[in-house]
């Protein structure tokens, strides 16, 4: 029924990575400083940071967006931009210093020795040539061989990294592949190669949970094979307790933490890892807030003064502001660089979170105050999907995109809905909020029809009651206007303001409630990180007044600590304005976190739809088990152990016997037929 993937056992992990310590380093950068020349001013992106890197090790980089991970890895490389060099420090590769190589000489190790897998596959591919073209064309070059042998090789790679029908594959292109499949591609490349040091730069990011897994255990397995050692970068610490041997946690162009997978997890010693794993969804309480991250990243066009981290830190040391810390051992094998670490400073707790990571298995509860919509006997049904489908193209070319849908969302809850890319989830909230046409079904509005041909004046009700955040927020922004009409081109189109000044005085509260400065409605998109973006996107729904938001998402493309931000403000919103979800994610670590139910969608149809709680401890429909099974968790011990269950549709025998949507439990829905839905409920009560 189910392929299963075996995870290394914890002892044997734990004596193996201090095997690997007791080794010479296989690449040693001391003291590196990194800087780029912009607009005649210069940034420093690494800040005089030193790391060693060891055979057949695991080692991750965590840390927010522009910390630094990737220009520090690209050095070693020979990656980095035109207008970035190496101004300090030295990187000792099998006795040859990287940091003064010429582009001729990176010729020698760029591939060979050190290859990269970038974070967007589509990016890294070339969309006029074929895959087999373009892992030959490595093969050729970095193992000599030629013509009938090479594609042979090429083939065996594929093979290797879990493409079937290779010689079909072979044949095809970039874009007849799916995201998965172009990872796997991107790392075929890099494989071919055969080299000794594999940089994984984000590369999972953009991947469905069950997909993230096999990336995950395919890029162990090639390790394994190779003896390669390999590095890191992600944002995902559920990536990171799954593979690594040893982490280090990078924040304003330096390492400030290094140790072992164990000591970084159960025993951090920097406050701003304490911030990383307390912001975490599964380590969060269900109906109280994320701890977030005050502040932004240090601008590193200044020269920082003391810790960089010190401005967000809310029990920084007044040493921290006026001096650099040095760098402490805390164990032979775990470095911190906080002034924490000196003999005379004060004794800080770790937050409760880092506690919770030691206790729990999967989440640290719910909020016993927390309000349930859906438990209200006196609940308001907002939104009714009946008997939805949703189809793109027609005739030979038709595909049903969403069918037989149904749900209802009450009042003042947050409805999730989960599952792979492609299942039918985006479409499902564009088709509510009229974006897509409906080919068969109804959606209803406070039991009005709002699908289908309405009148002028309903469809003008309904964009003011229902709003979408999208998931890609600087897609989803027109880059050439400011943030001012681009929060109000809802009440500019409606005309739902007095004059310019009343106008303005929205714009200006919408930001406010946001979090954002009102001196930012001046600015374009461009000057925003990815969490402000998200949090435009947010206001420009929140300016129309909705009752019901669908958010597209939401939080998919930003770093941990920006997550927390977000999440807390969704729920704020959510208390402050009475507002009612359709939450979209793939993320159900999120998806706990957040809703009040979940709906389980595979490839157009809900499969099961339950409340949060129930979903997790009772799943029962193998699609969203083999989902659960894939979410990372940030306790390594659990993450390495864990085994991934790989769903097979081929399993459900529906020729006689046809399926039904049946309510198994109270409010516990799932889609079997009459022998599934028999074993459905002995699973539940086995006796």
């Amino acid at each position: 029924m189910y392929e299963t993937f075996d995870h290394l056992n914890t002892v044997d992990f734990d004596a193996r990575a201090r095997k690997i310590l007791s080794q010479e380093p296989l690449l040693s950068a001391q003291e590196v400083e990194v800087t780029f020349s912009l607009r005649g001013n210069k940034l420093t992106a690494i800040r005089r940071t030193s790391l060693d890197l060891y055979e057949g090790e695991t080692l991750a980089i965590v840390g927010e967006s522009g910390s630094g991970k990737s220009v520090f890895t690209k050095c070693f490389v020979g990656m980095l931009d035109k207008n970035g060099s190496i101004t300090n420090g030295s990187i000792m590769y099998q006795g040859e210093d990287l940091a003064q190589f010429t582009e001729k000489d990176w010729l020698r190790i760029r591939g060979k020795k050190i290859a990269m897998v970038t974070q967007d596959p589509m990016t890294s591919l070339n969309p006029l040539k074929t895959i087999g073209f373009q892992i030959q064309e490595s093969v050729e070059l970095h193992q000599g061989l030629k013509g009938r042998e090479a594609k042979k090789e090429v083939l065996r790679i594929l093979e290797a990294v879990g493409i079937p029908d290779q010689e079909r594959r072979y044949r095809q292109y970039p874009h007849e592949f799916s995201g998965g499949m172009r990872q796997r591609v991107v790392i075929a490349i890099a494989v071919a190669c055969r080299p000794q040091i594999l940089i994984c730069d984000e590369p999972t990011t953009a991947l469905d949970v069950t997909i993230q897994a096999q990336i995950l255990d395919l890029i162990r397995r090639l390790q394994k094979e190779q003896n390669m050692t390999i590095i890191y970068i992600t944002h995902d610490l559920g990536v990171v307790a799954n593979v690594a041997d040893r982490v280090a946690v990078m924040y304003g162009g330096q390492i400030i933490e290094i140790g072992m997978a164990n000591d970084v997890f159960f025993d951090p010693r920097h406050p701003y890892t304490w911030a990383l794993l307390s912001a975490l969804p599964q380590l969060g309480v269900k109906g109280e807030k994320l701890p977030a991250i005050d502040g932004t990243p240090p601008n590193l066009f200044n020269k920082i003064q003391g810790d960089a981290f010190a401005p967000r830190n809310r029990k920084a040391l007044n040493i921290d502001f006026q001096e650099e810390p040095p760098m402490y051992e805390v164990t032979a094998t775990h470095m911190v660089k906080s002034w924490l670490q000196d003999p005379r400073a004060p004794k800080i707790d770790q937050p409760k979170a880092i506690e919770r990571l030691s206790e729990t298995a999967v989440n640290a509860g719910t909020d016993p105050n927390a309000y349930h919509p859906h438990l209200d006997p006196s609940r308001e049904t907002l939104i009714e999907v009946k008997n939805l489908q949703v189809t793109f193209g027609s005739g030979r070319k038709k595909f049903v995109a969403v069918d037989d849908v149904n749900f209802e969302i009450y009042k003042g809850e947050t409805f999730a809905l989960v599952g792979e890319s492609g299942s039918g989830k985006t479409t499902i909230g564009r088709a509510i909020v009229r974006i897509n046409p409906i080919t068969s079904g109804e959606v209803l509005y406070k039991g009005e029809r709002v699908s289908g041909k309405i009148s002028k004046e309903m469809d003008t009700k309904v964009i003011r009651s229902m709003q979408m955040i999208f998931q890609d927020p600087m897609a989803s922004l027109n880059e050439r206007a400011k943030v001012d009409y681009i929060v109000s081109e809802g009440l500019i189109n409606y005309h739902l303001y007095k004059d310019e000044h009343d106008r303005q005085d929205k714009v200006q509260k919408a930001l406010q409630e946001v979090g954002l400065l009102p001196e930012f409605s001046s600015r374009f998109p461009h000057e925003f990180s990815g969490g402000q973006r998200q949090r435009i996107g947010i206001a420009r729904s929140l300016i129309m007044e909705p009752q019901f938001i669908v958010a597209d998402e939401p939080i998919s493309a930003l770093d941990v600590s920006i997550r927390a931000q977000v999440l807390n403000l969704l729920n704020d919103l959510k208390k402050s304005r009475g507002l009612t979800y359709l939450f979209i994610a793939h993320d159900l670590s999120v998806v706990r976190f957040i809703s009040d139910r979940i709906a389980v969608i595979h490839k157009g149809r809900i499969v099961e739809l339950a409340e949060a709680e129930e979903l997790f401890a009772h799943p029962l429909h193998p699609y969203t088990k083999a989902l659960l099974s894939a979410v990372p968790n940030p306790n390594p011990y659990i993450e390495r152990n864990k085994k991934l269950l790989v769903y097979d549709p081929t399993q459900h025998d529906y020729t006689t016997d046809k399926p039904v949507w049946t309510e198994i439990l109270a409010g516990h829905f799932v889609y079997g037929n009459q022998r599934e839905l028999d074993g459905y409920r002995k699973e539940i009560s086995p006796n």
